[in-house]
């Protein structure tokens, strides 16, 4: 099904309240199934391929993370009821974060998982060479990388989830995925969270590289009233990794915002 030109999946009841989820760089919104499980008995939830991702169609603009929010929030109107809950993760928390600095009235609730409001600059320069190598080089280029976004517990435990990863980073067209980490290098959004009044939680993994605890932490001070959760034995792929953990945090997060 698709809305506003992308590919989206939506379950459970249409009268409970929404949820929107908002994959990370380079997946797509399979990637949700065991949130989509749990969550379809008590809300409507709706899971969208960004563009360029899964079925959903090259963007027509440049990427900027400003136009995939204006994407995601023209989606969100074609929904029905206002204002749903948002889950955004690592790029998709990105996201996440310009729709409710930008969008408010369309915003219930704000969940950031595995994310980042702001970079170093020795950080950015990284995050511009991993997209630049990938344009260049294609994207087998990015594969180096999947083992860092796992905890040391589940390359063991799940090896099948870094096949599956892989599968999808090799199926990514090189060019959008280039572009989205340009523009994950120069998002920086860190001056302008305050602005966010929606509750907000950020749920990060304990063993996180990309996105550690501390940059959680640095956005919930900037969000009044944000809690941050970090789940043990999960890295950059929480929501995959400790699925578990990660939705009873959600569902009880959810439930006390519509209480």
């Amino acid at each position: 099904m698709t809305s506003s030109n992308l590919n989206i999946v939506r379950g459970g009841p249409a009268e409970g309240g929404t949820v929107v989820l908002i994959h990370a760089v380079g997946l797509d919104l399979t990637y949700w199934d065991r949130q989509i499980e749990a969550l379809t008995a008590h809300y409507h939830v709706v899971a969208l391929d960004l563009p360029g991702h899964g079925r959903s169609a090259r963007p027509s603009h440049n990427g900027r993370i400003a136009d995939l929010a204006h994407d995601v929030a023209m989606m969100i109107n074609d929904l029905g009821p206002l204002p749903v809950h948002v889950v955004g993760h690592s790029f998709g928390g990105m996201i996440a974060q310009e729709l409710a600095i930008s969008y408010p009235d369309r915003i219930r609730s704000l969940t950031l998982a595995a994310t980042a409001a702001s970079f170093s600059e020795e950080v950015r320069d990284y995050l511009r060479d991993h997209g630049s190598t990938a344009r260049a080089q294609g994207m087998i280029s990015a594969l180096p990388s999947l083992p860092l976004s796992l905890a040391g517990s589940t390359l063991q435990r799940r090896p099948d989830l870094l096949e599956r990863l892989t599968k999808t980073t090799l199926a990514m067209d090189s060019g959008v995925y280039a572009a989205a980490w340009s523009e994950i290098a120069d998002f920086d959004a860190a001056d302008r969270l305050g602005s966010i009044q929606c509750p907000t939680l950020l749920l990060v993994g304990e063993e996180d590289r990309n996105t550690p605890p501390a940059v959680s932490a640095l956005i919930a001070r900037a969000i009044s009233g944000a809690e941050v959760v970090v789940i043990p034995e999960a890295s950059h792929m929480v929501p995959l990794e400790a699925a578990e953990r990660f939705n009873r945090e959600l569902l009880r997060f959810l439930r006390d915002v519509e209480a």
